[in-house]
């Protein structure tokens, strides 16, 4: 993997893919592309910087999340997520998907290469596990395995698309970024990835999330029927590694009184596998104990949070998990999971649970929400972990690692030894 291309320019430039920033709505992944895409233009460590997504180039990535902020957040919601749901339908009703997916990302590979083959070549960064094939330096961010550990939580068309093209992207990175020391470990012990390699890149937190006064958190939470302070949030896609499942079964185990003062109010978009979520959810629905407000619009997010009065989220597997950050941010409460890299974000300041464990979750859900002494040590504690996390921060090691690339400019290495790659390094990949 030793490229003849090389930029002569002391800061070297790179060109950045933003497909992640075409989902609706945006995802976690969608996030951290978006903080790239601002924060890398403007970074003075960098040359220049152009982005690519589906087939051609992009000039201005972030144009289409301006945040439009409108009185009613709650409606908001309810037509972006009937939006949502029409675009899901209408993609799992076509016909031969994995097919579409193969020969789509087919011709992306070949748009891109015929784009990109002449001229200059920046360092590549595909900040969504895969890369396109390139002649010149190329970065990848491998944000979670949670395909590995949990294929069957995943689309299939997603693993088929993994399994094909990710053990060709490891071969071509010349380094690997991720989000957590955790997963650091697992693509150096799973994967076989050199440990010089891969270098962690820890999410950042947006300055919008800030404990917030109940007048400050109230125009939103009136638009959702809420209160401040007296509802338990859990921010995640409905899907199975969320472990929604068990905090439902563990949540209706709770004092009725507890129940009645502090509903479970689920933010995030529908995502798959949810037959089994919804047998579980209506009949606390239908109680008024449970409340589904679907995707959240960016710009009421912040207020949803830092009106809670604690927040849950027990997943069995995180890559991350930003909701647990954004929530200490705000001065929240959390109760997570002992798992992943979740132990490593919330730091001393969150309630550890065993996932798989009903009653343990239900014993924490009750301490999170009726223990002042641990919910006022919890506030502390929390507002000081998530001090330590900036998307600034992310920005800089992003670049560092840049840097750490045979034949770019030299910088202080972030914890790693930098050295050329080989594909020798590299087990079989899933």
């Amino acid at each position: 993997m030793h490229h003849t291309h090389r930029s002569s320019s002391c800061k070297p430039d790179v060109l950045l893919l933003t497909d992640a920033l075409r989902d609706t709505p945006l995802t976690g992944i969608g996030r951290y592309v978006l903080e790239l895409a601002r924060g890398l233009r403007s970074h003075s460590g960098l040359g220049s910087v152009r982005f690519f997504a589906g087939r051609d180039w992009v000039s201005d990535p972030c144009r289409p999340f301006v945040p439009d902020i409108t009185k009613d957040a709650a409606t908001d919601a309810r037509k972006g997520s009937e939006q949502i749901g029409r675009l899901q339908s209408l993609r799992k009703a076509l016909p031969w998907r994995c097919l579409q997916d193969r020969i789509s990302f087919g011709l992306k590979k070949i748009s891109f290469w015929t784009k990109t083959r002449r001229g200059a070549t920046p360092i590549l960064h595909g900040p969504n596990y895969l890369l396109l094939p390139y002649d010149g330096p190329s970065v990848v961010t491998i944000h979670d395995l949670s395909f590995i550990h949990y294929p069957e939580y995943h689309p299939r068309e997603r693993l088929i698309l993994l399994d094909r093209e990710l053990p060709q992207t490891l071969r071509q990175a010349d380094h690997v970024l991720t989000d957590s020391e955790f997963v650091r470990r697992e693509i150096i012990d799973i994967l076989g990835v050199g440990e010089h390699r891969v270098s962690v890149t820890p999410l950042g937190v947006d300055p919008a999330f800030h404990p917030m006064p109940l007048e400050r958190t109230r125009p939103t939470l009136k638009s959702f029927e809420l209160e401040h302070g007296r509802y338990l949030l859990c921010v995640a896609t409905r899907e199975p590694r969320k472990n929604l499942a068990r905090l439902l079964s563990a949540y209706s185990g709770l004092p009725a009184g507890l129940k009645s003062a502090f509903p479970l109010v689920l933010a995030g978009s529908g995502g798959w596998l949810t037959e089994d979520l919804e047998r579980l959810i209506q009949p606390l629905e239908s109680s008024g104990l449970v409340r589904r407000l679907g995707y959240v619009p960016e710009p009421s997010l912040p207020a949803l949070v830092a009106g809670a009065g604690g927040l849950a989220m027990p997943s069995f597997y995180e890559g991350f998990g930003l909701p647990v950050l954004e929530a200490m941010a705000c001065g929240v409460p959390v109760l997570t999971a002992n798992r992943a890299s979740l132990p490593e974000v919330a730091g001393d300041a969150a309630l550890l649970v065993d996932p798989e464990d009903e009653q343990t979750i239900r014993e924490g859900l009750e301490r999170l929400l009726t223990d002042d002494r641990f919910r006022l040590t919890a506030k502390e504690r929390g507002l000081k972990q998530a001090a330590r996390f900036t998307w600034a921060e992310c920005l800089d090691q992003t670049v560092r690692a840049y840097h750490q690339i045979p034949g770019q400019q030299a910088s202080p290495p972030i914890s790693q030894e930098p050295s050329p790659t080989s594909p020798g390094d590299l087990r079989a990949a899933p």
